[in-house]
């Protein structure tokens, strides 16, 4: 039986793939009902969504604003229910076709095999703190 951490990290492969495959069923099947989605606070507008409800309306209008998402994990590690992502995001607006490449760290949280909590953030020491628990 694989461990804690082996668990956690294929739940967020299997979340990095049902995102960057445009399923959205597959993504909500793959969210906790409590989960929580918190964006990074140095994005203009960031936004945070609690409860399945809040994320899936979440990820509907992040669709009718991009026409293509995708994350390239460029680090993850995983260690008991948090895993640490530092990942390149590329987006292309749905009007404009803008493209947009930016650099965000996510820690994420995995409770029973579903993804309950995604934060994201600029700075990898915030991240880093977040992922270990210390202030």
């Amino acid at each position: 039986m694989a461990d804690v951490a082996e668990q956690t990290e294929g739940v967020v492969r299997a979340y990095l793939d049902a995102v960057n495959g445009d399923d959205l069923d597959r993504v909500l099947g793959l969210l906790d009902p409590d989960v929580e989605l918190h964006e990074a606070e140095e994005l203009p507008g960031a936004v945070s969504a609690v409860g399945l409800e809040q994320v899936t309306r979440y990820l509907e209008r992040f669709n009718a604003h991009w026409s293509s998402f995708h994350w390239e994990p460029l680090e993850l590690e995983a260690a008991g229910d948090r895993a640490l992502m530092r990942a390149r995001l590329s987006l292309v607006g749905r009007k404009s076709g803008i493209e947009v490449q930016r650099e965000w760290i996510y820690v994420f949280t995995v409770r029973d095999g579903k993804l309950l909590r995604q934060d994201g953030f600029d700075e990898v020491e915030d991240a880093r703190r977040a992922f270990t628990g210390r202030d």
